[in-house]
């Protein structure tokens, strides 16, 4: 693994760690937003995400990254008609064709053919943004996000309470422990990390869906214990094949692209996790690698609408465009399964060592997935 330089970022000497898999058509859709007018250096904007993605000592096995601007998504729709394995959505705003048209409907059907297909979906930080036009695909992607804070002081710690799934589990080294409750999330003591700064999402929505299976995998709270939200989860619905993973932290490149940090460890897991398969390609269910569901799964209500409230909750109302936010509710619970690895064992502790959760070795790792 070479030392790597980012556009504008940190030096890395260690790649993320990651098992043999095979190397990865990845599909980028994004638009930039700088609400806190960070500098280029500090600022992850979509060019920056692909550079740290294709760079050859990610750890990423890579075989093309292609980025396309949300505002002239024309090449991505054929792109996601000739197959890619991977899209990473970091798009705030809803997409257009280069002509200026909307396209997001267009957009939002050709991400569900690639899940129902086999291929899956990374919703990395403001593509879970809520924004006119994007109501069918944040419903889709499972969430909506209304609110945001920069917070150069405490930032925001991420808390690891998806047990030995491979996002939260594979080569990332927590600091410590912490006790957590909330969301669905039985009260416990968990792994975590601290992001200095940070952009949260205060006011998160899990937009659920009949039948799904979810896996809440990172959280955070404030040092008090109030304000809980969900910081990503992994999520499969019936006829999908492949899953979508959610990663919220992402707008301080320093951090989130450092490629020997646990913020660019956690998105290549995501990254990685979704383009798998199980051995058994014939599953319409997503990867299933003999991990079990423990009882103590807090499964996510798929009747419900993802908007209960919290009191708790600090926000700043409306776009991330312009830092002023509108307060979403907050809700839903933590784990189930969801068809791969995702143990959604929510009870204290969640087995996990605080300098880094056991290597998770899956049978079906190097294999592709079938397509339709």
């Amino acid at each position: 693994m070479g030392t790597a330089v980012l556009l504008g970022g940190p030096m890395a000497a260690v790649a993320a760690e990651l098992p043999a898999h095979d190397p990865m058509r990845i599909l980028i859709v994004g638009d930039e937003v700088n609400p806190h007018g960070l500098s280029d250096q500090e600022l992850t904007q979509p060019d920056d995400l692909r550079a740290a993605i294709a760079d050859p000592g990610s750890g990423l096995n890579v075989a093309q990254v292609e980025l396309i601007d949300s505002a002239c998504v024309d090449d991505a729709l054929g792109q996601l008609d000739a197959g890619v394995d991977v899209v990473v959505y970091f798009a705030h705003e809803a997409a257009t064709a280069c002509d200026g048209s909307p396209r997001q409907a267009e957009l939002t059907a050709a991400f569900e053919g690639h899940l129902r297909a086999g291929g899956g979906v990374v919703v990395f930080h403001h593509g879970i943004y809520e924004a006119g036009g994007k109501e069918s695909i944040l419903q889709l992607l499972g969430g909506r996000a209304s609110s945001v804070a920069w917070d150069t002081a405490a930032g925001q710690d991420v808390i690891a309470v998806g047990g030995d799934h491979f996002v939260t589990s594979q080569g990332m080294q927590y600091s410590g422990m912490r006790s957590f409750s909330g969301v669905g999330v039985a009260a416990g003591d968990y792994p975590f990390f601290n992001n200095t700064p940070d952009e949260r999402y205060d006011a998160m929505a899990l937009l659920t869906e009949p039948g799904e299976e979810r896996t809440i995998l990172f959280t955070s709270a404030d040092s008090a214990g109030g304000s809980a939200r969900v910081l990503g989860y992994d999520l499969w619905r019936p006829g999908w094949v492949g899953h979508v993973v959610w990663w919220q932290p992402g707008e301080y490149q320093p951090v989130i692209l450092d490629l020997a940090g646990n913020d660019f460890q956690a998105l290549a897991n995501s990254i990685v996790y979704v383009a798998i398969t199980e051995e058994d390609p014939g599953s319409t269910t997503g990867a299933d690698t003999g991990m079990m569901p423990s009882d103590d799964t807090g499964a996510v209500d798929s009747g419900g609408d993802g908007s209960t409230s919290d009191a708790g909750a600090t926000s700043e109302a409306g776009s991330e465009s312009d830092g002023t936010g509108t307060g979403a509710a907050l809700d839903g619970d933590g784990g189930g399964g969801g068809g791969k690895d995702g143990c959604g064992c929510q009870s204290s502790g969640g087995g996990a060592a605080v300098l880094g959760l056991p290597l998770l070795v899956l049978g079906g790792l190097v294999r592709r997935r079938r397509r339709g």
